[in-house]
Protein backbone atom coordinates (compact mmCIF):
# COMPACT_ATOMS: atom_id res chain seq x y z
CA UNK A 1 0.00 0.00 0.00
CA UNK A 2 1.22 3.49 -0.79
CA UNK A 3 2.17 5.75 2.08
CA UNK A 4 -0.10 8.67 1.26
CA UNK A 5 -3.02 6.14 0.78
CA UNK A 6 -2.00 5.21 4.50
CA UNK A 7 -1.76 8.39 5.78
CA UNK A 8 -5.32 9.20 4.47
CA UNK A 9 -6.89 5.91 6.40
CA UNK A 10 -4.94 7.04 9.66
CA UNK A 11 -6.33 10.65 9.33
CA UNK A 12 -10.00 9.96 8.65
CA UNK A 13 -9.65 7.17 10.98
CA UNK A 14 -8.42 9.01 14.03
CA UNK A 15 -11.70 11.51 13.92
CA UNK A 16 -14.04 8.58 14.43
CA UNK A 17 -12.33 7.59 17.82
CA UNK A 18 -13.44 8.81 20.83
CA UNK A 19 -10.54 9.79 23.54
CA UNK A 20 -12.54 10.48 26.69
CA UNK A 21 -15.91 9.84 28.10
CA UNK A 22 -17.76 12.21 30.20
CA UNK A 23 -18.95 12.79 33.70
CA UNK A 24 -20.03 15.37 35.94
CA UNK A 25 -17.44 17.38 37.47
CA UNK A 26 -16.59 16.20 41.17
CA UNK A 27 -17.45 18.69 43.20
CA UNK A 28 -14.56 17.76 45.60
CA UNK A 29 -12.04 18.74 42.91
CA UNK A 30 -9.69 21.53 43.90
CA UNK A 31 -10.06 23.38 40.68
CA UNK A 32 -10.67 26.85 40.62
CA UNK A 33 -13.71 27.99 39.41
CA UNK A 34 -14.27 31.88 38.85
CA UNK A 35 -12.28 32.44 41.60
CA UNK A 36 -11.92 35.82 43.77
CA UNK A 37 -7.70 35.18 42.52
CA UNK A 38 -6.80 34.57 38.82
CA UNK A 39 -6.01 31.13 38.16
CA UNK A 40 -2.31 31.12 38.06
CA UNK A 41 -1.23 28.81 35.25
CA UNK A 42 2.74 28.01 34.67
CA UNK A 43 3.81 27.38 30.61
CA UNK A 44 7.12 25.03 30.16
CA UNK A 45 8.21 25.09 26.80
CA UNK A 46 10.35 21.81 26.74
CA UNK A 47 14.12 21.63 26.11
CA UNK A 48 16.28 24.22 25.55
CA UNK A 49 19.69 25.03 25.31
CA UNK A 50 22.67 25.73 22.55
CA UNK A 51 25.10 22.93 21.07
CA UNK A 52 24.59 19.65 21.48
CA UNK A 53 22.33 20.44 25.19
CA UNK A 54 19.05 19.46 25.72
CA UNK A 55 17.80 19.86 22.34
CA UNK A 56 15.55 17.52 22.53
CA UNK A 57 13.85 15.42 19.29
CA UNK A 58 15.58 16.68 15.89
CA UNK A 59 13.49 15.50 12.77
CA UNK A 60 12.39 16.29 9.34
CA UNK A 61 14.35 19.78 9.99
CA UNK A 62 12.17 20.30 13.26
CA UNK A 63 14.15 21.44 16.50
CA UNK A 64 12.15 20.63 19.44
CA UNK A 65 13.37 23.06 21.85
CA UNK A 66 12.47 25.88 19.03
CA UNK A 67 8.81 24.63 18.40
CA UNK A 68 8.09 24.04 21.81
CA UNK A 69 8.45 28.28 22.75
CA UNK A 70 6.47 28.84 19.57
CA UNK A 71 3.77 26.65 20.73
CA UNK A 72 3.88 27.66 23.95
CA UNK A 73 3.85 31.48 23.33
CA UNK A 74 0.83 30.86 21.24
CA UNK A 75 -0.65 29.12 24.38
CA UNK A 76 0.32 32.14 26.30
CA UNK A 77 -1.16 34.74 24.23
CA UNK A 78 -4.38 32.84 23.73
CA UNK A 79 -4.78 32.57 27.44
CA UNK A 80 -4.64 35.63 28.22
CA UNK A 81 -7.46 36.80 26.25
CA UNK A 82 -9.76 34.84 29.18
CA UNK A 83 -10.85 36.61 31.95
CA UNK A 84 -9.36 35.99 35.60
CA UNK A 85 -6.06 34.33 34.62
CA UNK A 86 -2.17 35.16 35.00
CA UNK A 87 0.35 33.12 32.64
CA UNK A 88 3.83 32.70 33.30
CA UNK A 89 6.46 30.89 31.28
CA UNK A 90 9.50 28.90 32.31
CA UNK A 91 11.25 30.35 29.45
CA UNK A 92 11.07 32.66 27.44
CA UNK A 93 14.42 32.36 25.24
CA UNK A 94 16.71 28.97 23.69
CA UNK A 95 18.23 28.44 27.88
CA UNK A 96 18.87 25.53 29.40
CA UNK A 97 16.83 24.97 32.33
CA UNK A 98 16.79 21.69 35.25
CA UNK A 99 13.63 20.00 35.48
CA UNK A 100 13.68 20.78 39.15
CA UNK A 101 14.07 24.38 38.31
CA UNK A 102 11.36 23.77 35.85
CA UNK A 103 9.10 22.86 38.88
CA UNK A 104 10.65 25.06 41.53
CA UNK A 105 9.71 28.17 39.70
CA UNK A 106 5.91 27.07 38.88
CA UNK A 107 5.75 26.55 42.54
CA UNK A 108 7.11 30.23 43.33
CA UNK A 109 4.73 31.47 41.25
CA UNK A 110 1.91 29.85 42.81
CA UNK A 111 0.97 28.33 40.03
CA UNK A 112 -2.46 26.21 39.96
CA UNK A 113 -1.22 24.22 37.08
CA UNK A 114 2.12 23.53 34.87
CA UNK A 115 1.87 22.43 31.63
CA UNK A 116 4.55 21.00 29.97
CA UNK A 117 5.15 21.33 26.03
CA UNK A 118 6.65 18.93 24.27
CA UNK A 119 6.97 16.68 20.56
CA UNK A 120 7.49 13.28 20.20
CA UNK A 121 9.61 11.08 18.46
CA UNK A 122 10.01 7.31 18.58
CA UNK A 123 13.04 4.28 17.92
CA UNK A 124 11.67 2.54 15.37
CA UNK A 125 9.74 6.19 14.09
CA UNK A 126 6.74 4.02 13.42
CA UNK A 127 4.50 5.52 16.30
CA UNK A 128 1.77 9.18 15.36
CA UNK A 129 -0.34 10.75 17.58
CA UNK A 130 -0.84 12.54 20.70
CA UNK A 131 -0.55 11.31 24.58
CA UNK A 132 -0.43 13.13 27.94
CA UNK A 133 1.68 12.35 30.63
CA UNK A 134 0.20 13.01 34.18
CA UNK A 135 1.53 12.19 37.40
CA UNK A 136 0.37 8.52 39.00
CA UNK A 137 -0.46 9.75 42.66
CA UNK A 138 -3.43 11.02 44.35
CA UNK A 139 -4.90 14.30 43.51
CA UNK A 140 -2.51 15.03 41.45
CA UNK A 141 -3.46 11.50 39.66
CA UNK A 142 -7.15 13.27 39.68
CA UNK A 143 -6.49 16.64 38.63
CA UNK A 144 -4.09 15.72 35.65
CA UNK A 145 -6.14 12.89 34.32
CA UNK A 146 -9.08 15.41 34.52
CA UNK A 147 -7.32 18.39 32.63
CA UNK A 148 -5.94 15.38 30.15
CA UNK A 149 -9.63 14.62 28.88
CA UNK A 150 -10.36 17.82 27.71
CA UNK A 151 -7.01 18.48 26.31
CA UNK A 152 -6.99 15.05 24.30
CA UNK A 153 -10.25 15.73 22.83
CA UNK A 154 -8.90 19.46 22.14
CA UNK A 155 -6.38 18.21 19.87
CA UNK A 156 -8.36 15.27 18.21
CA UNK A 157 -10.76 18.11 17.11
CA UNK A 158 -7.37 19.17 15.31
CA UNK A 159 -7.43 15.51 13.63
CA UNK A 160 -4.46 14.33 15.40
CA UNK A 161 -4.72 10.22 16.53
CA UNK A 162 -5.38 9.83 20.37
CA UNK A 163 -2.54 7.68 22.17
CA UNK A 164 -4.06 8.21 25.80
CA UNK A 165 -3.42 9.58 29.11
CA UNK A 166 -0.72 7.85 30.82
CA UNK A 167 1.48 6.97 33.98
CA UNK A 168 4.73 5.98 34.15
CA UNK A 169 6.05 4.43 37.77
CA UNK A 170 10.19 4.91 37.86
CA UNK A 171 12.29 3.74 41.13
CA UNK A 172 11.56 7.40 42.68
CA UNK A 173 8.08 7.55 42.09
CA UNK A 174 6.90 9.04 38.57
CA UNK A 175 9.15 8.31 35.50
CA UNK A 176 9.25 11.79 34.21
CA UNK A 177 11.28 14.38 36.48
CA UNK A 178 8.92 16.93 35.63
CA UNK A 179 5.96 15.52 37.09
CA UNK A 180 7.50 14.09 40.13
CA UNK A 181 9.32 17.74 40.83
CA UNK A 182 6.00 18.93 40.53
CA UNK A 183 4.46 16.97 42.68
CA UNK A 184 6.70 17.08 45.19
CA UNK A 185 6.12 20.91 44.74
CA UNK A 186 2.52 20.27 45.27
CA UNK A 187 1.47 21.76 41.83
CA UNK A 188 -0.43 19.68 39.76
CA UNK A 189 1.36 18.89 36.21
CA UNK A 190 0.56 17.67 32.76
CA UNK A 191 2.89 16.45 30.10
CA UNK A 192 1.78 17.08 26.66
CA UNK A 193 3.02 15.29 23.87
CA UNK A 194 1.67 17.25 21.27
CA UNK A 195 2.73 14.40 18.02
CA UNK A 196 5.50 12.62 16.02
CA UNK A 197 8.63 15.01 14.50
CA UNK A 198 9.72 11.60 12.55
CA UNK A 199 6.22 10.39 11.24
CA UNK A 200 4.53 11.10 7.98
CA UNK A 201 1.11 11.03 9.86
CA UNK A 202 1.91 13.45 12.40
CA UNK A 203 4.40 15.23 9.51
CA UNK A 204 1.03 15.82 7.21
CA UNK A 205 -0.39 18.03 10.07
CA UNK A 206 2.86 19.84 10.91
CA UNK A 207 3.08 21.35 7.39
CA UNK A 208 0.30 23.41 7.57
CA UNK A 209 0.47 26.83 8.18
CA UNK A 210 0.32 27.95 11.36
CA UNK A 211 0.40 24.28 13.01
CA UNK A 212 2.50 24.89 15.88
CA UNK A 213 0.37 28.25 16.68
CA UNK A 214 -3.05 26.18 16.11
CA UNK A 215 -0.99 23.84 19.16
CA UNK A 216 -1.09 26.17 21.35
CA UNK A 217 -4.38 27.17 20.92
CA UNK A 218 -5.89 24.09 21.54
CA UNK A 219 -3.59 24.17 24.72
CA UNK A 220 -5.19 27.43 25.79
CA UNK A 221 -8.67 26.26 25.36
CA UNK A 222 -7.99 23.08 27.39
CA UNK A 223 -6.95 25.02 30.40
CA UNK A 224 -9.73 27.53 29.54
CA UNK A 225 -12.69 24.68 29.64
CA UNK A 226 -10.68 22.75 32.48
CA UNK A 227 -11.32 26.44 34.48
CA UNK A 228 -14.59 27.37 33.64
CA UNK A 229 -12.80 30.66 32.34
CA UNK A 230 -14.59 32.94 30.12
CA UNK A 231 -13.21 35.93 27.14
CA UNK A 232 -15.42 39.17 26.18
CA UNK A 233 -12.63 39.02 23.92
CA UNK A 234 -13.19 35.53 22.25
CA UNK A 235 -16.92 35.51 22.89
CA UNK A 236 -17.02 32.37 24.74
CA UNK A 237 -18.08 31.20 28.02
CA UNK A 238 -16.52 27.83 29.60
CA UNK A 239 -18.75 28.61 32.98
CA UNK A 240 -20.77 25.50 32.80
CA UNK A 241 -18.10 23.09 31.09
CA UNK A 242 -18.31 19.23 32.55
CA UNK A 243 -14.89 18.13 33.59
CA UNK A 244 -14.74 14.09 33.23
CA UNK A 245 -14.02 13.34 37.32
CA UNK A 246 -12.32 10.36 38.13
CA UNK A 247 -11.11 9.73 41.97
CA UNK A 248 -7.95 9.99 43.58
CA UNK A 249 -6.36 6.47 43.96
CA UNK A 250 -5.34 5.12 47.45
CA UNK A 251 -2.60 3.54 45.50
CA UNK A 252 0.04 4.58 42.28
CA UNK A 253 -1.71 4.05 38.87
CA UNK A 254 0.73 1.88 37.46
CA UNK A 255 1.50 1.99 33.58
CA UNK A 256 1.00 -1.43 31.70
CA UNK A 257 3.87 -3.24 31.24
CA UNK A 258 2.20 -6.55 29.70
CA UNK A 259 1.37 -7.13 26.39
CA UNK A 260 -2.31 -7.64 25.09
CA UNK A 261 -3.97 -10.58 26.04
CA UNK A 262 -5.23 -11.49 22.93
CA UNK A 263 -4.70 -11.09 19.09
CA UNK A 264 -6.66 -13.60 17.11
CA UNK A 265 -7.99 -13.68 13.43
CA UNK A 266 -11.43 -15.15 13.47
CA UNK A 267 -11.54 -14.84 9.68
CA UNK A 268 -10.27 -14.05 6.21
CA UNK A 269 -11.58 -13.79 2.93
CA UNK A 270 -9.86 -12.86 -0.35
CA UNK A 271 -11.23 -10.67 -3.08
CA UNK A 272 -9.54 -10.94 -6.43
CA UNK A 273 -11.49 -8.06 -8.13
CA UNK A 274 -10.30 -5.38 -5.58
CA UNK A 275 -7.19 -7.67 -4.45
CA UNK A 276 -8.13 -7.00 -0.77
CA UNK A 277 -8.57 -9.22 2.30
CA UNK A 278 -11.39 -8.71 4.62
CA UNK A 279 -10.72 -9.92 8.02
CA UNK A 280 -12.56 -10.49 11.18
CA UNK A 281 -9.92 -9.64 14.12
CA UNK A 282 -10.56 -10.02 18.11
CA UNK A 283 -8.05 -7.86 20.44
CA UNK A 284 -7.96 -7.83 24.21
CA UNK A 285 -5.74 -5.90 26.58
CA UNK A 286 -7.24 -5.73 30.34
CA UNK A 287 -3.94 -3.34 31.33
CA UNK A 288 -4.68 -0.53 28.30
CA UNK A 289 -6.74 0.43 25.24
CA UNK A 290 -5.48 -1.50 22.09
CA UNK A 291 -4.82 1.40 19.55
CA UNK A 292 -3.10 0.41 16.55
CA UNK A 293 -2.58 -2.80 14.50
CA UNK A 294 -0.09 -3.85 11.84
CA UNK A 295 -0.28 -7.01 9.59
CA UNK A 296 2.08 -8.91 8.09
CA UNK A 297 1.65 -11.67 4.64
CA UNK A 298 5.23 -13.19 5.17
CA UNK A 299 5.04 -15.23 8.17
CA UNK A 300 5.89 -12.11 10.44
CA UNK A 301 8.82 -11.35 8.53
CA UNK A 302 8.02 -7.45 8.21
CA UNK A 303 4.99 -6.10 9.37
CA UNK A 304 2.97 -2.84 7.77
CA UNK A 305 2.38 0.87 8.85
CA UNK A 306 0.98 0.87 12.58
CA UNK A 307 -2.84 1.26 11.42
CA UNK A 308 -5.76 2.80 14.12
CA UNK A 309 -7.69 0.57 15.73
CA UNK A 310 -11.29 1.19 16.79
CA UNK A 311 -10.93 0.99 20.42
CA UNK A 312 -14.56 1.05 21.11
CA UNK A 313 -14.91 -2.81 20.12
CA UNK A 314 -13.33 -6.15 20.50
CA UNK A 315 -13.96 -7.58 17.74
CA UNK A 316 -13.84 -5.61 14.23
CA UNK A 317 -13.42 -6.06 10.58
CA UNK A 318 -10.90 -4.49 8.53
CA UNK A 319 -9.69 -4.16 4.91
CA UNK A 320 -6.16 -4.98 3.92
CA UNK A 321 -5.02 -4.29 0.67
CA UNK A 322 -3.29 -7.67 -0.69
CA UNK A 323 -2.05 -7.14 -4.19
CA UNK A 324 -0.23 -10.29 -4.22
CA UNK A 325 -2.56 -13.02 -3.42
CA UNK A 326 -0.58 -13.52 -0.51
CA UNK A 327 -2.15 -16.93 1.17
CA UNK A 328 -1.73 -16.27 4.88
CA UNK A 329 -2.33 -13.20 7.08
CA UNK A 330 -0.88 -12.48 10.72
CA UNK A 331 -2.56 -9.53 12.86
CA UNK A 332 -0.14 -7.67 15.67
CA UNK A 333 -2.46 -5.88 18.32
CA UNK A 334 -0.89 -3.01 19.67
CA UNK A 335 -1.91 -1.45 23.16
CA UNK A 336 -1.17 2.03 24.55
CA UNK A 337 1.74 1.58 26.27
CA UNK A 338 3.08 -0.14 23.04
CA UNK A 339 3.29 -3.91 23.61
CA UNK A 340 2.10 -5.42 21.21
CA UNK A 341 0.94 -9.37 20.18
CA UNK A 342 0.58 -11.42 16.97
CA UNK A 343 -2.50 -13.34 16.21
CA UNK A 344 -0.98 -16.82 14.83
CA UNK A 345 -1.11 -17.61 10.96
CA UNK A 346 -4.26 -17.58 9.07
CA UNK A 347 -5.04 -19.19 5.70
CA UNK A 348 -6.39 -16.84 3.48
CA UNK A 349 -9.55 -18.03 2.28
Amino acid sequence: MKKSRIFSMIMAASLLIASVTAGLADQNNTIKVQAADPVVICIDPGHGGTGGRNLGAQYNGISEKQVTLITANAMKAELEKYENVKVYMTRTTDTVMSLKDRADYAKAVGADFLYCIHFNSSIAHDLYGSEVWISAYGSMYQQGYSFASVETAQLQALGLYQRGIKTKLGSQGDYYGILRYATADGVPCALIEHCYVDHGVDLSFLKKSNSYQLLGIADATAVAKYYHLKSAALGVDYSGYQNVSVAAPKTPVANDLTAPEVCRIDSAVYDKKTKTVTAKVTAKDSGSPIIYYSYSFDGGKTYSYLLPWDRTKTTDTVSIPNPKGASTLIIRAHNQYDFYTPSSAYTIN
